[in-house]
């Protein structure tokens, strides 16, 4: 299918718009026609839908989206990047330009009007996994994410435990979501050539989750004390949750509740074991669980 754009004509609009690529900000813009039709075939995204898009860039995905007849709502931080945008999408009626840190903007405001939000996107790949704990402790407001990330990245979110890519945010997803990594993308896709390949991942939160966690602010506490120190034994690592009101006696008796052996490492357990092990730590904490 070819090149939405060539390297040469992209380095003329960055030129007539003073603009310039930030390695720092993660920006590589997906350039590749076949697998930009990929991504949009495999969100199904239809003609009305309402999608929220992080890091429009030049307006690729963008157009695509809006090309379906879908209601796109565009967040660019990079000013140079919304001056082209707001050339290019001068007379949609499809597109919503909003010029905002993703990190700091307040989708509330637009689920407020939309109801759940889906989304499409090549996330800028320096704060992609902070942007993820963003969506996760948001998860009410979503409902389906197709997300453009570095392949590493993707692999830690399905990784299985006791490896070296299991980790915080592996655990968190796995109790609240279905996560699913679609198919690869090779570097030549994006311009400027990143180093690293790229993945497309689904990730969705469905109205009654995976796993049963009465108190989610706890379980994420317990998951981040257990992770602390990787190597070390669950034994060492929770003595942390004492700043939680947990005592070593009311771990090893949570514990002992849970079926949790105090010599494993935290990252030898699944997610399950986490909820279950979460759940007897708040019948021992006196059964101040919050919801």
């Amino acid at each position: 299918m070819g090149l939405v754009y060539t390297a040469a004509e992209i380095k003329k609009i960055f030129r007539e718009h003073g603009l310039a690529p930030k390695k720092w900000m993660g920006q590589n813009l997906l350039v590749d026609r076949f697998y930009l039709k990929r991504i949009v075939a495999a969100a199904d995204v239809h003609c009305g839908e309402n999608v929220v898009e992080i890091g429009a860039g030049l307006g690729v995905l963008t157009e695509e989206l809006a090309g379906l007849g879908a209601k796109v709502w565009a967040l660019e931080v990079d000013a140079g990047f919304v001056r082209v945008l707001e050339t290019k999408f001068a007379e949609s009626k499809n597109v919503t330009l909003i010029h905002a840190d993703a990190l700091k903007y307040d989708f509330r405001r637009i689920a407020e009007a939309l109801g759940r939000l889906r989304m499409v996107a090549n996330l800028p790949y320096s704060i992609s996994s902070r942007l993820i704990f963003k969506f996760h402790e948001h998860r009410d407001i979503f409902g389906s994410l197709h997300i453009l990330l570095q392949k590493e990245v993707a692999e830690r979110l399905v990784a299985c435990p006791g490896t070296k890519d299991y980790g915080l945010l592996t655990v968190l997803l796995a109790a609240s979501a279905q996560v699913e990594v679609l198919f690869h993308i090779p570097a030549r896709a994006f311009f400027p050539i990143p180093a690293v390949a790229s993945s497309l991942v689904r990730i969705t939160f469905p109205d009654v989750p995976p796993l049963a966690v009465s108190d989610w602010s706890f379980f994420s506490l317990l998951v981040k004390a257990a992770f602390a120190g990787r190597r070390k034994t669950l034994r060492n690592t929770l003595h942390n949750l004492s700043r939680a009101g947990i005592s070593a006696d009311k771990v090893l008796k949570a514990a002992d509740q849970a079926g949790i052996d105090l010599a494993r490492r935290g990252e030898t357990l699944s997610a399950l074991e986490f909820a279950r092990l979460a759940e007897s730590l708040g019948s021992v904490r006196g059964g101040d669980v919050s919801s």
